[in-house]
């Protein structure tokens, strides 16, 4: 199954569209390169020929299948990995001279096959016969073989193209012999006319004159899910999310290595797959296999912890050798690609050559290993002691470091009572270790709950260390693993105060999975009813859910009892109100007075979020753009930090720097962040997308993001986001009667009234089909964007479209701005032509190809010429009307009472004015600019 992949394939679409060119398609073996050509070429309206670099073994071929078939899965997936495998083996040991021209041979046949040799002179027998002996004798010409080669491939390529658009598919080019890499070259810098296209694929870049390079990523968590037949959500998948986690993981988003653990199981490395993997290891001497075996163990442990790369000074411990001997040790091994340089350590190319290496292992190996790790990596020692067997150890390195997951694991797994101070209570089994309940060192939350609980009465008890474990997993942004362990710890405390701040952070955890809080708060708060925290945390929730007046009486309360926090919802307020002066103000107030980070992460994304909607969008990317690096430094960059990239993106998006925007969205959905905060990562990626014309891109974005924002964990913005989405892609899509539909369902179903920001642009659609002609009562605008969006429901309604004009200027969203000159323009036709012109700029400036087909559908509707005079006479004028209608020069010369040879005159002065080639071009031209 081919799944994502869209920036990729319009870029391959964007080539073919400026040719002649070439792209280098670049990736590591088994990443996608063939199948993102191969679903390119399927839906091109060119002629597609292929050739490949043949390693000198007929396994290439089956590599060739396998791969395909491992890559788009099906019922041969198990046989088609293995059969990649076995092919990716045979080009690593393949011969790299092989054939001259190999990788022309198929391209040129296929060439002949459809046009024949006719289309070089002599029908290719004084250079293509060489490499087609179905063209007859060579005629031999021993001074110019090799040139005249070059030149007949070059005419065939050329006139070829002349018929039909052409792309050259060239595979595995890292393989192929140096005569084929000459003639590619020669052909990339002597293709001159259009209609050629040379794809190449590679492991490596390569230096190819005039071509692109083009990288294929890893694929994205959701595109392995969709990969193997499901995705999240309330879909059924056929793995579960853990499994599909573990295969992102170990795979690192490669396909062939997704259905080869997908079809084995996600706890091994299929056979086949691990002597690929295991070839170049297999080479190295044994001081050399040594290092490389200290770093698989070294590095299997807690990647989120640092684990998956070694430091040197740890190799040198581990290994016991001096710096030279160290340095001979690893070279081979870095050579081989097999460890790669990571400053002052070393990471595995590949997470499963690690696996391999690892499982490889013998189990007295592992086990001697992780105990010198163990002892050389303080920071790991829990996961080392772990994996050696030691769970006594593995338990006190856990409970220093703070690693509550593992306390957690080790505790719930123990055989011995919960107070046995045996297991828990002292640092180490000799005498006058230290009570680790007692210790200065221990990580905050340690620190704090050990004032909290009695450790007379034995301590930290189990909830609490669920609760601590809970609060690791919310801070990494594993939201689901948070809630499980957040409900768990609930169920075992009875004290009261106890139970209503793990409510409260059951509602923070709920609220990144989508999900309202509002009961679990009102219980809180009946359970301790003075705790500043839940009354500011449910001022929060009502906020979002637009019950404005009661929010702000309960972040007053909350505030007065010393909860910072609820500034951030004071502001918010505030800022609806319409004073972002005071909002501001009271935003920097929050993080000045912020209790912990993430109160002044929230801090930043506030005000983001409401300077963005308020139409203020320079200002929203400053504030963001500090407060993602704030997230970064504090190592909350999938968390929060996602939450205020999307933040970041709005008004990128609105600014028309969308480009921008994709990147951000990119990198952020890239970290695997919590489901609300990837819902709207993807609302954002979803706009873009339309307004840019990419429809079927807007369309799986919308599918995905739909199940993320279930449940109103964020009032009405969860429902009206994604239905504002589907709404804007059903008009760009020209579907009214689904634009109808959803109208009709937003009317309904909602109250628009508590979420403005939505709710305007939707009552927009909804006037556009024609389902209300008035805004339901109790409607406000706030700030500029909103009164954009109502003098634009004005205007739908029969209003003016010039105040809609002059409402986006003042907010300065250039698409928004365009959409409405077009509109300006059809109801105000003597000043079209300045209004649409600048409407055809700004479509030009963003790259968005429905914008110019509105302005484009407008100028011919209104007969408006966007380009500058061409500086026709009346008569050529006539002359191109009757051109337009399909007459020919006589039937031309007939009607207008002139000679045919001043007909064609005539037309020939038109074509030059008008820069076109051909008469079905000047008239094309003609009617999309509205000289016509």
């Amino acid at each position: 199954m081919f799944v994502g992949r869209q920036k990729q394939l319009a870029a391959l679409a964007a080539a073919l569209e400026r040719t002649p060119g070439a792209v280098l398609v670049v990736g590591e073996a088994g990443i996608g390169k063939s199948a993102l050509v191969r679903e390119f070429t399927r839906g091109v309206g060119a002629l597609v020929a292929e050739g490949g670099a043949d390693p000198g073994t007929a396994l290439q071929t089956a590599a060739a299948h396998g791969v395909q078939a491992a890559v788009h899965g099906g019922q041969a997936a198990a046989h088609g990995v293995q059969a990649g495998v076995h092919g990716v083996q045979a080009g690593v040991h393949g011969v790299q001279g092989g054939v001259p021209y190999a990788v022309f041979v198929p391209v040129l046949r296929r060439l002949v096959r459809e046009y024949g040799a006719g289309l070089v002179p002599g029908g290719g027998r004084k250079g293509l016969a060489r490499l087609l002996p179905e063209l007859g004798e060579l005629e031999e010409h021993p001074e110019l073989g090799r040139a005249r080669l070059f030149e007949e491939v070059l005419l065939l390529v050329e006139r070829a193209a002349e018929r039909r658009p052409v792309v050259l598919v060239l595979e595995d080019l890292h393989w192929a012999d140096q005569a084929s890499r000459d003639l590619l070259v020669f052909l990339l810098r002597n293709l001159t006319r259009p209609g050629v296209l040379v794809i190449a694929t590679s492991r490596e870049p390569l230096r190819l004159p005039m071509a692109e390079t083009l990288k294929v990523p890893p694929l994205g968590r959701d595109e392995v899910a969709r990969m193997l037949g499901g995705s999240d959500g309330e879909q059924v998948v056929p793995l579960g999310r853990a499994d599909i986690d573990r295969i992102v993981a170990r795979s690192e988003g490669n396909p062939l290595f997704v259905e080869a653990l997908a079809d084995a199981g996600t706890a091994a490395t299929p056979a086949s797959l691990r002597e690929l993997l295991l070839a170049g290891a297999e080479r190295l001497g044994r001081a050399s296999l040594d290092v490389l075996r200290i770093a698989a163990v070294s590095s299997s442990v807690s990647p989120s912890y640092g684990g998956s790369r070694t430091p040197h000074e740890v190799l040198r411990a581990v290994a016991g050798l001096d710096d030279l001997a160290l340095d001979e040790a690893l070279r081979p091994v870095v050579r081989a690609r097999l460890l790669l340089v990571d400053g002052d350590g070393y990471v595995f190319r590949h997470t499963l050559i690690r696996d391999a290496v690892y499982d490889d292992l013998l189990p007295g190996e592992r086990i001697r290993l992780h105990t010198r790790c163990a002892e050389a990596r303080p920071e790991l020692a829990a996961d080392h002691w772990y994996a050696a067997g030691d769970r006594r150890r593995a338990f006190e390195a856990a409970w220093r470091a703070g690693r509550w997951e593992r306390v957690l694991e080790l505790w719930d797994r123990s055989d011995l009572p919960e107070g046995d101070t045996e297991l828990w209570g002292r640092s180490d089994s000799s005498e006058g270790g230290t009570d680790l309940r007692d210790r200065s060192d221990l990580p905050e939350g340690g620190r704090g709950l050990r004032g909290r609980f009695d450790p007379a009465d034995g301590g930290m008890d189990h909830a609490a260390v669920l609760e601590l474990a809970a609060k690791d997993a919310l801070h990494a942004g594993d939201a689901e693993r948070a809630e499980e362990l957040a409900s768990r710890a609930l169920d075992e405390v009875r004290d009261p105060l106890r139970a209503a701040h793990l409510l409260e952070l059951r509602v923070a955890i709920r609220d990144l999975l989508g999900e309202e809080g509002l009961a679990d708060l009102r219980e809180a708060i009946r359970l301790a009813p003075r705790e500043a925290r839940l009354i500011g945390a449910l001022a929060n929730t009502l906020a979002w859910n637009g019950q404005d007046a009661e929010a702000r009486t309960h972040a007053e309360d909350a505030l007065a009892l010393g909860d910072a926090r609820s500034l951030v919802t004071l502001a918010a307020l505030t800022a609806l109100e319409g004073d972002l002066v005071t909002a501001s103000r009271l935003h920097a107030e929050a993080r000045a007075a912020a209790p912990d980070d993430d109160t002044v992460l929230a801090a930043y994304a506030g005000e983001a979020d409401v300077l963005e909607a308020a139409g203020e969008h320079a200002r929203a990317e400053a504030v963001a753009r500090r407060g993602m690096a704030q997230a970064k430094r504090l190592g909350m960059a999938r968390s929060r930090g996602a939450h205020i990239a999307a933040n970041l993106a709005e008004p990128l998006a609105s600014l028309g720097r969308w480009k921008e925007a994709r990147e951000v969205i990119d990198a952020a959905l890239a970290l695997d962040p919590p489901p609300i905060h990837r819902a709207w990562l993807l609302m954002v990626l979803g706009t873009v997308a339309v307004w840019e014309g990419s429809l079927a891109e807007a369309a799986d974005v919308l599918e995905r993001a739909r199940p993320l924002m279930r449940g109103r964990s964020r009032g009405y913005d969860s429902c009206l986001e994604p239905d504002l989405l589907e709404g804007r892609l059903a008009v760009a899509a020209g579907d009214v009667e689904r634009a109808g539909r959803l109208a009709d369902h937003v009317l309904s179903a909602h109250d628009l009234t508590l979420s403005r920001r939505y709710a305007w642009p939707l009552l927009v659609i909804a006037a556009r089909t024609g389902r209300v002609r008035q805004a339901p009562a109790g409607m406000e605008t706030t700030g500029r964007v909103q009164e954009a969006y109502r003098a634009t429901f004005e205007a739908e309604c029969g209003g003016s479209w010039a105040a809609a004009v002059a409402a986006w200027r003042t907010v300065g969203q250039p698409y928004a701005l365009g959409q409405a000159l077009v509109r300006a323009a059809e109801q105000d036709p003597g000043a079209a032509r300045e209004l649409l012109r600048e409407a055809a700029a700004i479509a030009e400036r963003l790259g968005s190809a429905p914008l110019r087909q509105e302005v484009e559908g407008a100028a011919a509707s209104g007969k408006v010429r966007l380009t500058a005079e061409p500086g026709l006479s009346a008569r050529e004028l006539e002359v191109l009307e009757l051109v337009a209608e399909g007459l020919s020069n006589r039937q031309i010369a007939e009607r207008l009472f002139i000679s045919a040879r001043t007909s064609g005159v005539h037309v020939s002065n038109i074509m030059a004015k008008l820069g076109v080639a051909s008469r079905v071009e000047a008239a094309a031209l003609a009617r999309r600019t509205g000289l016509l």
